[in-house]
């Protein structure tokens, strides 16, 4: 059930990577002499090599690395607590959501209104996890949240786009927030969330498009699992946002530096296929809604609790044993309400796991062992991807997919075989494996 992760991390430290005892030193090559210092240690890629930096006493459990085919960038930091690429206990990514809000809490000010933006897709529910922290520690401040996004439902919406460079889906969409969301002006402080940063550039995209439309914040903190940029991410948002106070937060701290192997071809990002599932876009009114539109800190607790009972029972969980394997899907850049599900589910079944379906193009290897590819949700024409699932390891399966029992295509449902799907309108269907 925790193979992958397990996997992971146990040939990570065999391969000397943050081990104290690495396969080489840098600083040992004169090709990169500056590359100085015992915690420099190097991971060999196809595509290249990717130098590592980390100092003492930091988590060693938070990540793996993997290879993914993009020409932008060819490894990737595999999150083992976010719940994305590796299915993850609920107990463990909350730690972490409050082990990020406790840092996030000690750089803000003690009082004053609090944006939150997390970047699509992999930083959607941690951005509102760490904003229903922020929340619960102050109830009666006023926060908001936002994600952004590549879907909305009509052009009128987007309020303005960005780009993430290295990404496999660059083009970000923010949409024009609800009311009661966005907290800017005097005293405001803004917090953007992602699961990494390694150069800042992301960050200090969508700070300096958010001062271009007019957004005036105080104060600004980065918040990230880990951070690969050595301070040069709050220094590019510092030169977005001028006047702003920046600071950065996250629960690592290290350097890379990625030597390619040129005598090799740069891997090619998947390419357009034929679309299985019918078009979608949002419609902004669903019941189970990614936070497109934004979520005002007086809704940040009621998403799906009240209801999570209900659809457990209609998803059969109920008459499964105590000890019983269950895994909890969200679909792309719904993940949030899937990931309150699996919590609740969790205080009765201890077994359950969190994962996500994913745009991301890894290939397999250590960090990524099990790899079902299937035609997206959205009927777009692009792969998409479940990470680290085998079917036979789990007694339930649990599927939340806003593009409804239509979006889910007919590869993952022969894949996983039997599921319970739950759609925008939290309404439950059982589908199984045509025979």
């Amino acid at each position: 059930m925790d193979a992958a992760r397990n996997g992971c991390l146990a040939n990570r430290a065999q391969q000397g990577v943050l081990s104290g005892t690495p396969l080489k030193t840098v600083g040992d090559e004169n090709m990169i002499p500056a590359l100085t210092g015992a915690h420099w240690t190097t991971h060999r890629l196809t595509a290249g090599s990717l130098h590592l930096k980390s100092t003492a006493g930091q988590p060693t459990d938070l990540f793996c690395l993997a290879e993914r085919l993009n020409p932008r960038r060819a490894f990737l930091f595999v999150s083992t607590v976010l719940g994305r690429h590796i299915p993850v206990a609920p107990k463990d990514h909350r730690a972490v959501l409050q082990r990020l809000a406790t840092k996030l809490l000690d750089q803000l000010p003690a009082d004053g209104p609090v944006f939150v933006m997390g970047y699509a897709e992999t930083a959607v529910g941690l951005g509102a996890g760490v904003f229903q922290e922020l929340h619960r520690a102050h109830p009666r401040r006023a926060i908001g949240y936002q994600a952004t996004t590549r879907f909305a439902p009509h052009a009128r919406d987007v309020w303005f786009r960005m780009e993430e460079p290295h990404s496999h889906a660059s083009d970000h969409l923010i949409l024009t927030p609800k009311d009661g969301v966005l907290q800017d002006g005097p005293g405001a402080s803004l917090v953007l969330v992602d699961d990494e940063t390694t150069t800042g550039t992301t960050f200090r995209n969508l700070a300096a498009k958010m001062h271009a439309a007019g957004l005036r914040f105080n104060r600004v903190v980065l918040a990230t699992l880990t951070d690969w940029s050595e301070g040069s991410a709050a220094a590019s948002v510092s030169e977005a946002i001028p006047g702003a106070e920046v600071a950065a937060v996250s629960l690592f701290n290290g350097a890379w530096l990625w030597e390619p192997d040129n005598s090799q071809d740069k891997p090619q990002l998947p390419g357009m296929i034929a679309a299985e599932c019918p078009a979608w876009h949002p419609t902004g009114r669903a019941v189970l809604e990614v936070a497109r539109f934004g979520i005002a800190g007086t809704d940040a607790e009621e998403m799906i609790p009240g209801r999570a009972l209900r659809i457990a029972s209609e998803a059969g969980l109920d008459v499964l044993p105590h000890n019983a394997r269950v895994l909890v899907l969200g679909a792309g850049e719904h993940v949030w309400e899937p990931f309150l599900f699996a919590e609740t589910v969790s205080e009765r079944y201890p077994n359950t796991r969190f994962a996500a379906t994913t745009r991301s193009p890894i290939l397999p290897g250590d960090a990524i062992r099990h790899k079902i590819v299937f035609g997206d949700h959205y009927g777009l024409g692009l792969e998409m991807y479940l990470h680290n699932v085998a079917p036979e390891e789990w007694d339930a399966i649990v599927l939340f997919n806003e593009t409804g029992m239509e979006g889910v295509p007919g590869v993952l449902m022969d894949t996983l075989g039997a599921v319970a799907v739950v759609d925008q309108d939290a309404r439950v269907a059982h589908l199984r494996r045509q025979l």
